[in-house]
């Protein structure tokens, strides 16, 4: 057989198997993809349609986060695999929004204008467990050992949110936080319960005593069930929720843009700081759909107090829009490249 002969066999061959495979990555992918924009979209469309209203929404929305989500938070960290990097990461996440919060109270104040009573505390934390977590998933799967990693992260939003902030808002308000009142903040937050009582079975193996016993798989059962009514909840809920008012277009994209910059750093660092960590394809997943996303909706309640007009309330809720969508453009990319 001459060289040319062998070139065109050889090309005969392959051309047909490498089309197959490029268009089993596309439906692969686009099986990724449209659960979660069709959830999205129905959701979204639930609200302009007015299918339901927001006081319906609102209920499901408690018995979503309130109840069914920390369950799952609860899960999902005590069978995570605890890297010894982790506290460390921890630790340097929360120093950034430490920073961030000055930074915005001070450096960047005049570039917000009337909106900068607030929004240093929109450059802090971000959506892990609402936003960021059922993206990931779609994307590892549930039963993934890196299914928890956006929680993990998301444990410096869950210190600042519920220990600073409620420190750093009497400075803003006549209203004084007494230690009691912040410890009984952090006791009734369902979400910071769950948290690090999964924490606790993980840390001390009892998580791996139960994984032992007879009736363990009656909890996965039951875990699975949850996990599977949960997500497309989740999906339709955040698009319900996309609402954006044109007259901040331009104050919200400056700040978002600002945010960006600013969280693509604390990534930045990561990959500095942790390489061996960052090198796991999985959390760097994670990391990037976490810090991509926008700020943690538990802040927004934190700082209610704060919103005296609406032109304030419609500020964060388009800049949680406008950061829900370059979370999505990081998914889309994301889903790609991992096929």
């Amino acid at each position: 057989m001459t060289p040319g002969q062998s070139s065109r066999s050889y090309s005969s061959s392959f051309l047909p198997y490498y089309k197959q495979q490029k268009g089993g990555f596309y439906v692969q992918t686009l099986q990724t993809l449209a659960p979660i924009f069709f959830m999205a979209g129905l959701g979204w469309l639930a609200r302009t349609r007015k299918w339901i209203t927001p006081a319906q929404k609102d209920g499901a929305n408690q018995i979503v986060f309130g109840l069914l989500f920390p369950i799952m938070v609860f899960n999902l960290l005590a069978s995570s695999t605890l890297q010894p990097s982790i506290a460390g990461i921890v630790a340097v996440i929360l120093i950034c929004y430490c920073v961030f919060y000055f930074l915005g109270k001070t450096l960047l104040r005049r570039l917000f204008g009337p909106y900068a009573t607030i929004s240093p505390f929109l450059l802090t934390t971000a959506e892990g467990g609402n936003f960021a977590l059922p993206l990931f998933l779609s994307i590892v799967g549930t039963q993934s050992p890196s299914a928890g990693d956006p929680m993990l992260l998301d444990l410096a939003g869950v210190a600042f949110c519920f220990l600073i902030i409620p420190l750093l808002l009497p400075g803003y308000t006549d209203k004084k936080a007494s230690g009691r009142e912040i410890v009984q903040s952090i006791i009734h937050s369902p979400m910071v319960i769950a948290a690090f009582s999964g924490l606790f079975l993980n840390v001390t193996g009892l998580y791996a005593w139960m994984q032992q016993t007879s009736w363990f798989g009656l909890y996965s059962q039951i875990m699975s069930t949850i996990t599977a009514a949960i997500l497309p909840l989740i999906l339709f809920i955040i698009g319900f929720n996309l609402e954006f008012s044109p007259r901040i277009l331009k104050p919200a994209a400056r700040f978002v843009a600002v945010r960006v910059l600013l969280f693509a750093g604390i990534i930045g660092l990561l990959y500095l700081l942790f390489p061996a960590t960052m090198a796991n394809q999985d959390f760097a997943a994670a990391a990037w759909l976490y810090f991509m996303g926008p700020v943690g909706f538990g802040v927004i309640v934190q700082i209610t107090p704060l919103l005296h007009t609406e032109e304030e309330r419609a500020y964060c809720s388009g800049v949680i829009t406008l950061n829900m969508v370059v979370t999505l453009v990081v998914y889309v990319i994301l889903a790609v490249m991992m096929g």
